[in-house]
């Protein structure tokens, strides 16, 4: 059996959803959009991975992102 990865660029919007304050049931509605069916569990613990705290006053358009959270196939 082969694990599905997900696109980087999801695990990041679904990080900046949640630090934005969209539920986790929300978020993960968003990613019907892109055909792709991730748990509540998973953008949880891609948020704890990377540990970010909203800083006050600041736009969560920016988000830094672990490279073992960003490694897909080896790469």
């Amino acid at each position: 059996m082969e694990r599905e990865r997900t696109l980087s660029e999801l695990m990041a919007l679904s990080i900046r959803l949640q630090l934005a304050k969209l539920s986790l049931s929300n978020t993960t509605l968003e990613f019907v959009q892109f055909g792709v069916e991730r748990s509540q569990k998973a953008v949880h613990d891609w948020v704890q991975k990377v540990d970010l705290q909203p800083v006050n006053d600041a736009s969560p358009d920016h988000v830094a992102l672990d490279e073992t959270v960003t490694q897909i196939n080896g790469q």
